[in-house]
């Protein structure tokens, strides 16, 4: 995205510097014809002082030529305008020479300051770009980046690292070493001790400062937030605090750079900088509201109305190599399972069903193997329909295996590979995204998929492989333009009423996948998979919820979340992988519930025990909005989420107890042991907003907790979960929860209505019958107030055994089993 305002005075006088004065909010921006930037947070510190933009020329081994709005200065120009993000004061400073630097600044009213850069090639011969920080400070050039006292305090929420690694994302101290390594492996000559893919959040644990920056736009490279530490090059502020060497919002353009011939101009991508939220957490997903609107998205669930997240099973089923299926499907095993989502999930709102890796001859060769699929796609697709469930498919449309017929035929269709490419990509080809018959390609399978096929939903599976590509058809791409142009095509195919999902390489993702796997594959292991030692590797229940958690702003602003699969088995091919509970299993599935996101089965359907079935049920139809992790600063696993209610009653708090955790509150961090012991909770309603008393009723056990206020406190048992749902205390009967749902009535609730005349609570309700596989009898939880008895209750509608009524204190129990699927009204006298 460019924005250009010029209003250059042909002959400035630059011997008087002009200084524009900024507000963003409550912040401060000032912007000098001198070529730099600073800001300032609400309360008065100054973040960035002396930050200035640059273009880096020619090499990009960290000898090449560096050219920053502080070499020469420039012209101001300033105005009001307003654009997807809203009303905005901005100033451009464009400086002269070659490249011709045209700095943006724009301060919105909200808090937030956006920064984008662009280079114009004033000179008569070509200019080679490699990368451009639209944004940086170096201590050696005067400038800092500056937050709370000292930087051993602060805490970092990177989203995957080093362009490479996208799969984990870390929190670590601010102090931490520099990961050098990554740097001479990474195009563009990367550095930093933190070194953030697409955003990064901040915050200071002893002063609860706070900042928040990402890109909004992801066009032509794969941005980062560099922060470094430095024992001897640290600056300090005026006020004595702690700074960061070096901070950069920047990028490099790759596999090749960028060469402008004479009168090219060339945009950064458009950077977002919040110093001023009260809470980083909540200042992530502020950052995500803007980003949706910079990319013009909206959420499947936002979209036609309103459409419900979606959910289903996956016939990978975690692979075969852990006792799912893998690729070892045919058309008769798909149907069985069928056959269970249809009568055990169906009516409880399981409604997608996808059929994963194994259908093919060869990743390429996209037809169905006769000998498993006897009766094609389309009759298979029709089968799941007849069942009233909606098909989806997998494909890895973009990393052709080297024996398919595809890489024979059409060798010139092929991608060379990077030299780190080599490595990662070493057992497949990659198509050449840049090439028309390759896009031709990806369009026209899109449409055999959704038209001929009959899939509404497409799992995009290993397509970043393409981003290891190289020697394209058209050198002049990116690797991410590449990309958009793929994407762009796939979409084109399948159109907009198709659920596409994408894995990997999340920035590139945001603007194209109705959805996205935030994590590595995990596994049927309650901790990482015995024998790995490094988190990139780790799969398992804990690593999910570890980097799934950490990106929990993205669910239902920009998508839908896919904290990936639930598991009730263990491994039975591998009896060292330790057991996995129902308790643990319970745990996590809680965990996707309080995500917002996809519930996505990962067992054999037809090996499901009933306490299984029950427990996926509960999750459905899923909630939609994402709990915020109260502690994602200072947990590895962060066992704190908080969902607040849209309506002012029945806020939700999910508290874990992960067994063996790291305390990130500590530097050096500090190992958490994993013993049998419970864990004790305590959160601080009054920092939550929740003033006066609150009822607590818990889901898994069915209890009435008591009545707080200030502060709740709460011991969850080692390697389990609780739902805690707080409601205000009415001066009559009301609803307080039940078993159909983790939520307790955020989800499903139609009305809970009091008739004080009548003394009648009259509540609605969908309900689906039970099974007789899988019995679920319902039991729905009234608060009763001293001086109410509950004395008869009553039902119509929706077919049940029951009702039957009883009272213990303030908790009135309505149990009844459902015999048909409908909607069900319960009225109870007092």
């Amino acid at each position: 995205m460019i924005w250009l305002l010029l209003a250059c005075d042909p002959d400035p006088d630059l011997t008087e510097p002009t200084v524009v004065e900024l507000l963003a909010g409550e912040s401060r921006v000032e912007v000098s014809s001198e070529g730099h930037l600073s800001l300032w947070a609400p309360d008065g510190r100054r973040v960035l002082d002396g930050a200035v933009a640059t273009v880096t020329l020619d090499a990009s081994d960290g000898t090449g030529t560096e050219v920053s709005t502080l070499d020469t200065g420039g012209v101001v120009a300033e105005s009001h305008t307003s654009d997807a993000l809203g009303e905005t004061h901005r100033v451009v400073l464009t400086t002269p020479g070659t490249p011709e630097l045209i700095w943006t600044v724009s301060a919105y009213d909200e808090g937030f300051v956006t920064v984008d850069l662009q280079a114009v090639n004033r000179g008569d011969g070509d200019l080679t770009v490699v990368k451009a920080a639209a944004i940086q400070t170096e201590s050696g050039r005067g400038a800092g980046f500056y937050l709370g006292d000292e930087l051993s305090t602060h805490r970092i929420l990177e989203n995957g690292s080093w362009t490479l690694l996208d799969f984990v994302a870390e929190v670590r101290a601010a102090n931490s070493t520099e990961e050098s390594s990554y740097s001479d492996l990474v195009p563009g000559h990367l550095e930093g001790t933190s070194v953030s893919n697409w955003n990064h959040a901040m915050t200071d644990l002893a002063t609860d400062a706070t900042w928040v920056a990402g890109a909004l736009s992801f066009d032509s490279t794969t941005p980062v937030l560099a922060v470094t530490h430095s024992e001897w090059s640290a600056p300090v502020s005026d006020d004595g605090r702690q700074g960061f060497a070096r901070f950069a919002a920047e990028a490099a353009w790759v596999p090749q750079p960028r060469v402008l011939a004479s009168g090219e101009a060339l945009a950064t991508e458009r950077f977002y900088l919040h110093a001023g939220e009260p809470d980083a957490a909540m200042g992530l997903e502020s950052y995500a509201e803007v980003l949706a609107a910079a990319l013009g998205v909206t959420p499947w669930n936002r979209r036609n109305g309103g459409q419900a997240v979606p959910n289903g099973w996956n016939s990978w089923s975690g692979s075969g190599s852990s006792g799912g299926y893998g690729t070892d499907i045919d058309e008769e095993l798909i149907l069985d399972n069928l056959d269970v989502m249809a009568t055990e999930l169906r009516d409880w709102g399981m409604d997608w069903f996808q059929i994963d890796d194994g259908y093919e001859p060869y990743d390429g060769d996209w037809t169905w193997r006769e000998d498993r699929f006897p009766n094609g796609p389309r009759w298979l697709s029709d089968q799941i329909r007849d069942r009233g469930l909606r098909p989806g498919l997998w494909i890895a449309a973009y990393s052709p295996d080297p024996d398919s017929q595809l890489v024979a035929d059409h060798p010139e269709w092929m991608a060379d590979k990077t030299a780190i490419g080599s490595v990662f990509v070493a057992g497949s080809e990659i198509l050449d995204l840049t090439h028309p018959e390759v896009l031709d390609y990806i369009e026209d399978l899109g449409r055999t998929v959704r038209q001929d096929w009959g899939y509404e939903w497409l799992k995009l599976d290993f397509g970043y492989y393409a981003l290891f590509g190289d020697g394209f058809h058209d050198p002049t791409r990116s690797r991410e333009e590449a990309w958009h142009g793929a994407m762009e095509a796939l979409r084109a195919g399948l159109g907009h009423d198709a659920f596409l999902l994408t894995i990997g390489a999340v920035g590139v993702n945001l603007q194209h996948g109705d959805s996205h796997r935030t994590t590595l594959d995990n596994m049927p292991v309650w901790d990482a998979i015995p024998g790995t030692t490094i988190e990139l590797e780790e799969q398992g229940l804990k690593p999910t919820v570890r980097t799934a958690g950490r990106r929990w702003y993205y669910q239902d602003r920009v998508w839908v979340n896919h904290p990936d699969l639930i598991f009730f088995r263990s491994n039975p091919n591998d009896l060292e992988w330790p057991r996995l509970t129902l308790e643990e299993a319970q745990a996590f599935a809680t965990f996707v519930g309080l995500s917002g996101g996809l519930v996505k089965l990962g067992d054999r359907l037809v090996d499901l025990e009933p306490s299984h079935v029950n427990s996926i049920r509960v999750l459905l139809p899923i909630h939609g909005r994402a709990a915020r992790p109260l502690d994602v600063f200072t947990r590895e696993f962060p066992e704190q989420w908080w969902l607040p209610a849209e309506d002012g009653d029945g806020h939700l708090l999910g508290l874990f107890h992960w067994g063996s955790n790291t305390d990130l509150s500590v530097n050096p961090e500090a190992e958490i042991e994993d013993t049998t012991e419970d864990r004790a909770h305590t959160v601080d309603l009054e920092a939550l907003g929740l003033t006066g008393e609150w009822l607590a009723y818990e889901f898994w056990t069915g209890e009435l907790l008591g009545t707080f206020s200030d502060v709740f406190t709460l011991d969850v048992p080692s390697h389990t979960s609780r739902a805690v749902v707080l409601r205000r205390a009415a001066d009559h009967p009301s609803w307080l929860g039940w078993n159909r749902h983790w939520s307790m009535g955020e989800t499903l609730l139609e009305s809970s209505d009091w008739d004080e005349g009548a003394r009648t609570l009259t509540v609605v309700v969908p309900i689906a019958a039970e099974t007789e596989y899988a019995p679920f009898g319902i039991e729905i939880a009234l608060h009763a107030p001293a001086g109410f008895e509950a004395s008869e209750v009553s039902a119509s509608g929706a077919g049940i055994d029951g009702p039957e009524v009883g009272q213990t204190g303030e908790v009135v129990r309505v149990s009844f089993a459902p015999r048909e699927t409908g909607t069900l009204t319960v009225e109870v006298g007092f």
